[in-house]
Formats: C-alpha cells, sequence, structure tokens
C-alpha cells in the first residue's frame, strides 16, 4: 500500500519536499463511517515542528511535512467538507490533500476486504445517496488523492449478488438452463439498475455492515495508516 501511495503521489506532485494534508472523512461517531477519523487519529504529524522550531526542521531530519484533519460531516458542523477544507488549504498551502473515507461496496465480496487508490479525489457520501461537493484538484486547488475501504453494502447489491449466484446454478444444470437466460442476457449495470428500480420503492435504500465491524475498522484503520507512513517516512 506504501508503495502505491508514494507512487500515485510522485506522478501528482512533482517536487521532493511535499507538504501532505491528512483528511479523515466521516463520522467518528458511527462505526462503519469511522475509518477516516480513525487513520487521522493513527498518524505521527510533522507540520507543528516546523512552526515550533523552525522552517526546513522537517527536511533537514527527512520528515514529511504532515498535518491533519477530521472535518466532521454536515450534520454536526452546518458546513459542507469542501468549505472547510478551502479554508484550511488558503491558511496551510499543503501540496497535496490526502482523503479517507469509508465506502459503499458493489459488492458482499469486497467489504472490508479491498483497498481502493484514485488520484482523482472523492465525492463525499455519493456511495449512500448523500451527495455532497466534491473534492477535487478543480474544487479544492490542489491534488486530491483518495483512500476508500467499502465498509458498508446496500440491500441492491446483496440481492444482485443472490441473483448472480442464482443464475450460475440455474446454468450448471440442463433442466433449469434457460430460466436464466433473461437476466444472464442483460448487462450487470442493467441487472444493478433493476434490482434497484424494484427494491427502493417498498424498503428504501438500506445498508448492511458486518458485525465484527468495530475490529474491522480498528484493523483497517491501523493498515491504511501505516500504508500512508511508509509512503511519506522514507
Amino acid at each position: 500500500l506504501g508503495i502505491q501511495i508514494r507512487s500515485l503521489m510522485a506522478r501528482m506532485v512533482d517536487k521532493e519536499d511535499v507538504s501532505i494534508l491528512a483528511v479523515g472523512l466521516g463520522n467518528h461517531m458511527v462505526t462503519p463511517d469511522a475509518l477516516g477519523p480513525k487513520v487521522v487519529e493513527h498518524l505521527q504529524m510533522t507540520r507543528h515542528l516546523e512552526q515550533q522550531y523552525g522552517e526546513g526542521f522537517c527536511r533537514k531530519r527527512k520528515l514529511p511535512v504532515l498535518s491533519g484533519i477530521v472535518p466532521g460531516v454536515m450534520a454536526q458542523t452546518g458546513m459542507e467538507t469542501a468549505e472547510i477544507l478551502k479554508g484550511v488549504i488558503r491558511q496551510t498551502r499543503p501540496d497535496v490533500v490526502v482523503a479517507v473515507d469509508a465506502l459503499a461496496a458493489r459488492s458482499i465480496r469486497r467489504l472490508g476486504t479491498t483497498i481502493q487508490l484514485t488520484d482523482t479525489g472523492i465525492h463525499p457520501g455519493s456511495g449512500v445517496g448523500n451527495h455532497r461537493n466534491s473534492l477535487t484538484k478543480e474544487s479544492l486547488g490542489v491534488p486530491v488523492l483518495a483512500i476508500g475501504v467499502p465498509t458498508v453494502v446496500g440491500t441492491a447489491a446483496i440481492v444482485y449478488d443472490t441473483v448472480d449466484t442464482m443464475i450460475q446454478t440455474l446454468n450448471r444444470h440442463v433442466s433449469t438452463r434457460g430460466m436464466g437466460n433473461m437476466m444472464e442476457s442483460m448487462t450487470a449495470e442493467e441487472q444493478y439498475a433493476l434490482i434497484c428500480e424494484l427494491l427502493e420503492p417498498e424498503f428504501g435504500s438500506l445498508y448492511v455492515t458486518p458485525p465484527d465491524i468495530d475490529e474491522r475498522i480498528g484493523r483497517l484503520s491501523s493498515t491504511v495508516s501505516e500504508g500512508i507512513h511508509e509512503a511519506l517516512y522514507q
């Protein structure tokens, strides 16, 4: 993970002494959404050393200039995350933002098992239909490296995985092979859209998280924070 983060960051920022702002997105009071805040909690910040001992302190000791913030969610602050970050960025002037967030999985198999990296930013809340202002280079003025881990899965995704398994089972037997043809002829996106269309009017947008989510968030936050440390503390 550290090597991949370092590689992405090198492509995004063409300089050696990089100043990084780590952003822990999410609500620390809701366990499945607490990944970002917990990752920032584990990080070893260094920007204050520059303020205390003078500019160049970190560079001389081969330390990254790392600062962090947990902006909370709109229900707690009354402000968009993007609004808060624009003010922080204007004052601290980081070279790159590293945003960590919990995601909604499109497959049960990815729940808590994959770490997604992107250099195109992130759209907080979009996975659960809670759209907020995007955090991208265009909106914030600095490159945004996003790290996400799926911690919840929607009922539509569960049904989709179930239907997919059912189709495979039907097609394995000669007597039932034709029964799955209609669903199989549809693309994955069409199948998912159909399931959402059928489920949401009846049940709304429901999301499920594993029963051991506390333990998973603890392990995942340590893994992601150590990956960031590995990328920055060379």
